[in-house]
């Protein structure tokens, strides 16, 4: 019978130590490292990508020990496991992190110099989460250590994006999206938590072009400038009447049509306030689908640095909360309120900022997503869940989807979207495969490729034809930070 090899009776702390450096002596990496050119069965695990922003938490580091566990008891298996080790480093966290170490906001920053601090900053956190996962006996191959922040990590992001965009399943347009005006930047739905807060229910007397007075009660009298129609339910018997009449605006704007037209639809709520609404662009995803559905142009009531814009009349240039109160000041003095009261509502802030985020109209970058969905189920009934009820997170997620995915940002330690556009803006220049670039500062590389910006039509190579392509403008926007981590498996399977 074997003798054990560990001899000692009580646990101690150089037990520890002692047993971690046999653990992670010389034969480490024989009996953990991958080799593709196996001849056993292959079993690759794609783990997501930890974050760094801080010490690494007992609850994260128990599941990446239930992983491993997966991992050992496959090589048990006979079969050769590749279980990697990547960090993901890119996105708001560090920036949030910088900032409030440094006490100075991103945008005062020189963007070179807050990129390296962000790079200096996030390479004292990834060296202590690596040792946590060594210390934890985690078997990963960490000699094949990957970062998503390295140039090698980011230019598979990249190269995915020209790829897809010369399919023509990325697109560039103007749409409405959500906004964090404190931080600068789009966020997705899934980055927008909801509080409560205290706040004013304000009825407001409308008048019909008629005369006829009508109350119409709002949250938000600054948004009254970007009224793009007003509502009643199709069933609501008291303002039937009033549906095909004009209805003017009661603030003062400018640059725009002082009346709108009252219709119907099913979206009102007949017992919210006086049953009338107003629907903006844009107050909440309802406005969005009113506008699409009635086929309105949207008005820009609010600026990228959440001021009013010149259409709001006299509250041009105030923040929306000073707007707010400036609005509701004027009703009052022009007796257009008839009544005010204190009302507790949820509204959607951003989640990591905790900002109180807009819907405003801006060009960013999406990738189509719903055209995949038919396809996507069907892929997802061959794939094997353990456990089988683990199935229907996946199959939750996807009947929510109704819209593209945005996947630019306005923000800077990112993998960056790898455009320039050419001086008149029919063209634009995109980069070799496997070559990382950064546009909002470098030229494209050798090879790069002209394409037109419509079709995507290739028309050359960017050597052959700089001299027709005036001077270039490179993107400054970046990819939301799950643009790279979504990659990984990609990544860690060649």
């Amino acid at each position: 019978m074997g003798k054990p090899k560990i001899t000692d009776k009580r646990w101690s702390i150089d037990l520890e130590k002692r047993i971690q450096e046999e653990h992670y002596g010389e034969t480490y990496n024989s009996r953990y490292s991958f080799n593709p050119d196996s001849k056993k069965e292959i079993f690759v695990i794609d783990t997501p990508p930890p974050y760094p922003s801080g010490t690494w938490h007992i609850g994260a580091v128990a599941q990446y020990s239930m992983i491993d566990v997966i991992a050992r008891s496959q090589r048990l298996l006979g079969k050769e496991v590749y279980f990697p080790w990547g960090v993901d480093r890119n996105g708001i966290n560090i920036e949030f992190t910088v900032e409030k170490k440094t006490g100075k906001k991103m945008r005062t920053f020189e963007r070179g110099n807050f990129i390296d601090i962000c790079r200096d900053t996030i390479e004292e956190y990834t060296q202590a989460m690596r040792e946590t996962a060594c210390r934890v006996g985690l078997s990963c191959s960490f000699e094949n250590e990957y970062l998503t922040d390295s140039p090698e990590y980011r230019s598979v992001s990249q190269s995915i994006f020209v790829d897809l965009f010369k399919q023509g399943n990325i697109v560039e347009d103007l749409r409405p999206n959500i906004y964090d005006p404190v931080e600068g930047t789009t966020i997705a739905d899934a980055e927008v938590q909801r509080i409560s807060r205290s706040t004013k229910l304000c009825d407001v007397i409308w008048e019909t072009e008629d005369g006829e007075n009508v109350i119409i009660t709002t949250t938000r009298p600054e948004l009254i400038c970007a009224c793009g129609i007003v509502l009643v339910h199709p069933e609501d018997s008291r303002y039937s009447h009033l549906i095909g009449k004009e209805i003017h605006l009661p603030l003062a704007v400018n640059g725009r049509s002082k009346k709108v037209i009252i219709s119907s639809h099913h979206s009102v709520k007949m017992e919210f306030g006086s049953g009338v609404l107003m629907v903006c662009s844009f107050g909440d995803q309802n406005d969005v689908s009113v506008f699409r559905e009635f086929g309105l142009d949207p008005f820009v009531a609010i600026n990228l640095k959440g001021e009013m814009t010149e259409i709001s009349g006299p509250l041009s240039g105030l923040s929306v909360i000073e707007a707010r109160k400036k609005a509701i000041e004027i009703l009052e003095q022009e007796n257009k309120l008839s009544s005010i009261k204190d009302h507790e509502q949820e509204i959607p802030v951003s989640e990591r900022g905790n900002n109180p985020v807009e819907i405003i109209l801006l060009k960013e970058w999406y990738v189509k997503q719903i055209h995949t969905l038919e396809r996507m189920n069907e892929l997802v009934s061959e794939i094997n869940f353990i456990p089988p009820r683990n199935k229907q997170f996946l199959d939750d997620w996807m009947q929510n989807i109704s819209i593209d995915w945005p996947i630019s940002r306005r923000r800077w330690y990112h993998t960056e979207v790898p455009i320039w556009y050419t001086e008149d803006g029919s063209k634009v220049v995109v980069p070799p495969s496997g070559v990382y670039v950064q546009p909002w500062r470098d030229l494209p590389p050798m090879d790069s490729e002209v394409l037109d910006r419509e079709t995507k039509e290739t028309l050359g190579i960017y050597e052959d034809m700089k001299a027709q392509l005036g001077e270039l403008t490179g993107e400054e926007k970046v990819f939301d930070t799950w643009m790279d981590s979504s990659n990984s498996n990609l990544f860690v399977s060649g």
